[in-house]
């Protein structure tokens, strides 16, 4: 075991590592950071990935982007299993279903998010979709949102909000995402575009639609400042702290719902950093917008939708059929196909003179209507569109008090953008095609600056320093009670910048609640309400403790545009006065206060509580922290304090300062928020849609994995039936085998055909189970036989090599034999030659005389020169040929018994005799031969050679490089002996 200390610094060097290794995965699970541009048409994605650029989220089918619809097509297993949901189709899938599943395809939900059930966009949106089924969804009071009643349940009558459906289309995006990143990374946090009209109720549906699908919002950002965005990050601009004049540049985006025109100023600026060296970033800002909430792709296919229904009502097979306007409007199928070939047409015209389809079937299956339309007649059908185009972006030059001089270039954005009216109408607005540019990708510039949003939220990334700023875009406006009265103040402007926060006073000493209204479209709307519910009992503090008066006692409020929806909230209150010192004790209480002896109950420590208080998790409270012990728990501020370091006064003067010194007491206040209007989702209406969003995914996994088991069961009878055919599966299969799988097969294919169209995947299991119980025998079998013969011949090559290495171990023993009897006959012949030899050798003449004690030879020197002894090879023991002789007759008598056995049986009975078994028995023959190889390897370890003495071999080596002589070796032994006793005498001579 190791010593405490040496265990000690082996963890504190591998103690780093092992956190670097937990933060590095932690930091990669948790790295991958979603954009989303948020289209009423299409939905794209951009992912942000550890050590890889910001790419786009490919869709199932390698997309770069996905239809915004949604379907549900029913399935026949649901109908006996209440577990069992319908199957969810995404993007140009979903779509494809429009024209067979009318009732339950759901396209371009974005126009229908925080809208009121009875508003003209829900009615446009029915017209336009007559198959789906529009329910009122409770929020608030008599109002309501969307909610679709879906016809896949069969008798279940499931209602779903818009939002659940559209975390639908989230999750998949998500899904589609992760299937790009590191197995196991899961990709939660997103940055989702918005256009800049959307109100509090849009920006909280898409809210809410992300929480459904598990995402955490970091920001929402509007669709203008996301292409600004995605424009800056390969540019530079001059720095106005130097003296540069900055960028301003119109962004113009016209989708498939709506168009915006955003004002934007590009530069950049130098600070100092906290380093105190220069940093220079770089700045997007937000001046002003203009929109158009339905100017769009749609529209314009909503009027090749007119031209094709009013000629199609005109042609001879609906005049036969006297089919009326409403009639034809009602048919989901017909108005879905008419939809479907509007976009096509449109989208044609843009690159074409002239375009044209067929619709066979439409309304009856007899009527086939042919629909031709040139470019000059579609832009005089649109002529009234035309008109609008310039008017955002006259609005947004308006809303930032520029000129169309002030701005560099018109930057354009969106799918319609192309159509060849818009470029035109645009070139006249901007006094030429100059300043239009196509410098961004017109598809895809805003969710890739969507995506760099979320990759400078998130801590995982570093990325280019640009500060983008917003602005509200429409009027807030805070309302209250006071004095019995209703009073209200204008907080924000639609030009007042996002995240800018405002110290709100208010004369108010009772509980207060604080409601915020949005101005948008003329209309005020209801979004948000802030209740002081301590505000009453901290007013009572503070006349009671602190002598304050009703007249001195003010409250503020910080308010601010949150950074991450852009909508005001409440971040902190305050109820304060100026009140005397003297009055919170006496001279005495306040010295001992001055040195922290004063007394400090609980109560004095903590945010005064109402009696009636709730436990409510959206309250906010932000105490401030106690600088004076008479403050009783809120702050109090001196008008003169003590210096740091000063001697501490005397009783007199602390007296005399607590009569005459003033002192500002302040409690915060305890805030509780509430969402109001349509924001505010039914609790019920949410776990169910939780709840269900979860069956939806339970399903789809257990359809995964039964269409996975019905495809391995379809393959596996298509293998089963070739093996009936095949020559070598008859020879080892009986025919009562072959005819009970011809019978399993034709069961099996009927039941799929019928039953089995309901069955699970368990179903499934068994009945492949059955048929393997048929075919695996035969199939081993017929293995067996084919692999039988070289699995023998490697059994029987072992054991002839066993055979050959007996006879070596043989030979070895019976030559070790012989050899221990010829080395004991040598050996008593030397010891009588020796004894003889002794007797008769005289004494030599210095035989009496001492070892010369200034002798240099040593014991370690004779040793070095005696030869090295011959290596000796490993004697076999009977042992050992006992072991191999075992192992060999064993196996061989098996082998011969297995093989006789095996003769006797047919082709079609199991064998007697095992591939598996025959290597067995080889790797035992083996190893019995390696053992004792390995034996004879491991006896044969050359002697080392002795060690010498260090300090003998040091004099010997410094005789040497004196010049004196030494022993030298190789010659005989006698000779050597000489040779050594007269050079060692001579040298001890020399040295006395």
């Amino acid at each position: 075991m190791a010593p405490p200390g040496r265990r000690k610094s082996y963890l504190t060097v591998l103690f780093p590592f092992l956190l670097l290794l937990l933060l590095s995965s932690s930091a990669h699970a948790a790295s991958a950071v979603l954009g989303i541009d948020l289209g009423t048409e299409y939905f794209k994605a951009a992912i942000a990935k550890p050590g890889s650029p910001i790419d786009i989220v490919l869709s199932k089918d390698s997309k770069r982007r996905e239809a915004a619809t949604l379907a549900f097509k029913p399935i026949r297993g649901q109908t006996n299993d209440k577990d069992v949901f319908p199957e969810r189709l995404y993007g140009g899938d979903a779509v494809a279903l429009s024209a067979r599943f009318p009732t339950d395809v759901y396209p371009n939900l974005k126009t229908l998010l925080g809208v009121e059930a009875s508003s003209a966009a829900v009615k446009a949106y029915s017209a336009r979709y007559p198959g789906l089924d529009i329910e009122k969804i409770s929020r608030s009071g008599d109002a309501g949102t969307v909610g679709f009643k879906s016809h896949s349940f069969g008798k279940r009558n499931e209602v779903f909000m818009v939002e659940e459906l559209l975390a639908m289309e989230l999750k998949n995006i998500r899904s589609n995402a992760e299937a790009m990143v590191a197995k196991g990374t899961h990709v939660t946090d997103v940055v989702i575009t918005y256009p800049a009209f959307y109100t509090a109720e849009e920006k909280r549906a898409i809210e809410l639609a992300a929480d459904l699908a598990g995402l955490r919002v970091l920001g929402l950002i509007s669709d203008g400042l996301a292409v600004g965005l995605n424009y800056a990050t390969h540019r530079t601009f001059e720095s106005v702290s130097d003296g540069g004049k900055p960028e301003h540049h119109l962004v113009y985006d016209m989708g498939a719902g709506s168009t915006t025109a955003t004002v934007l100023k590009f530069q950049s600026r130098t600070i100092k950093g906290p380093t105190k060296r220069n940093q220079t970033f770089q700045e997007v800002i937000v001046l002003g917008t203009g929109y158009d909430t339905t100017l769009g792709g749609d529209s314009m296919n909503d009027v090749i939708v007119e031209d094709i229904v009013s000629r199609f009502l005109e042609s001879p097979g609906a005049q036969r059929l006297n089919l009326k306007e409403d009639q034809l409007r009602k048919h989901g199928k017909s108005m879905a196909r008419i939809w479907k070939e509007s976009e096509r047409m449109r989208q044609l015209l843009s690159a074409n003179a002239a375009s044209s389809a067929t619709f066979e079937g439409l309304y009856d299956d007899e009527i086939t209507f042919k629909y031709s339309l040139t470019r000059e007649q579609f832009e005089d059908l649109t002529a009234s569109h035309a008109a609008r185009v310039a008017s955002p972006l006259a609005v947004a030059l308006e809303s930032a008090e520029l000129t169309l001089d002030d701005v560099d270039s018109v930057i354009l954005h969106g799918g319609a953008v192309r159509t060849p009216f818009v470029q035109k109408q645009l070139e006249k607005a901007a006094g030429g095609a100059g300043k239009l540019k196509a410098n961004v990708n017109a598809d895809e510039a805003a969710v890739m600056g969507a995506g760099f949003k979320a990759a400078s939220l998130s801590s995982a990334f570093r990325v280019k320093d640009i500060r983008d700023t917003d602005i509200a875009g429409s009027t807030f406006t805070l309302k209250w009670s006071s004095d019995e009265k209703e009073r209200s103040q204008k907080l924000f402007t639609p030009s007042s910048q996002v995240g800018a926060e405002k110290q709100v006073p208010l004369k108010a000493i009772e509980d207060i609640k604080l409601s915020f209204t949005q101005t948008a479209l003329s209309k005020e709307l209801p979004i948000l309400d802030v209740e002081a519910t301590n505000l009453t009992k901290s007013v009572v503090t503070l006349k009671d403790k602190h002598g304050c008066g009703s007249a001195n006692i003010s409250t503020v409020f910080a308010i601010r545009l949150s950074s991450l929806d852009g909508l005001p909230e409440v971040v902190s209150g305050l109820v304060s006065c100026e009140a005397n010192n003297s009055k919170s004790g006496s001279v005495m209480d306040n010295v001992k206060g001055l040195f922290g002896f004063g007394s400090k109950t609980d109560e004095d420590q903590k945010v005064l509580e109402d009696d009636a208080g709730s436990d409510d998790g959206s309250t906010k409270v932000t105490p401030l922290p106690v600088s004076d012990s008479t403050s009783s728990g809120s702050t109090v501020s001196e008008a003169s304090s003590t210096k740091a370091g000063s001697s501490p006064p005397s009783s007199s003067s602390t007296a005399k300062s607590a009569k005459s010194t003033p002192s500002v007491v302040s409690i915060p206040l305890a805030l509780k928020s509430t969402v109001v209007g349509l924001n505010a989702p039914p609790t019920q209406a949410l776990s169910k849609s939780r709840q269900r969003l979860t069956q939806f995914d339970t399903s789809d996994r257990n359809a995964i994995l039964r269409a996975e088991a019905l495809n391995t069961l379809e393959a596996f009878t298509y293998r089963a039936r070739d093996y009936l055919e095949d020559e070598s599966f008859i020879q080892a299969s009986s025919a009562s085998t072959r005819k009970a799988l011809e019978k399993q097969l034709a069961a099996i294919s009927d039941w799929l055909y019928g039953d089995g169209a309901d069955a699970k995947a368990q179903d499934f299991k068994d009945r492949l189970k059955q048929l393997h119980s048929l075919v695996d025998p035969v199939l081993k079998r017929q293995d067996e036989a084919l692999k039988r013969p070289d699995a023998i011949k490697a059994l029987e090559d072992g054991l002839e090599n066993m055979s050959g290495m007996i006879k070596m171990v043989e030979g070895n023993i019976k030559n070790a034999l012989e050899q221990a009897a010829s080395s004991a006959s040598t050996t008593v012949s030397s010891v009588a030659s020796s004894a003889t030899a002794s007797s008769t050798t005289p004494a030599g003449d210095g035989d009496d005389l001492e070892d010369d004690p200034y002798s240099t030879s040593s014991a370690a020197e004779a040793a070095e020169t005696k030869e090295a002894p011959a290596i000796k090879p490993y004697e076999y023991t009977k042992e050992d040929l006992s072991s191999l002789t075992t192992k060999y007759d064993t196996v061989k008598a098996w082998l011969a018994e297995k093989t006789k056995l095996q003769d006797k049986l047919g082709l079609t009975e199991d064998p007697a005799i095992l591939v598996s078994e025959l290597e067995t028995r080889r790797q035992e023959v083996q190893k019995a031969v390696s053992d004792v190889i390995m034996k004879a390897v491991k006896f044969q370890d050359i002697p080392r050679k002795p060690k010498g003495n260090k300090k003998g071999k040091t004099k010997t080596k410094k005789s040497k490089s004196s010049g004196e002589s030494v022993s030298q070796t190789g010659s005989s032994s006698s000779s050597a002996s000489g040779a050594s006793s007269t050079g060692t005498s001579k040298s001890v001579r020399d040295e006395l």
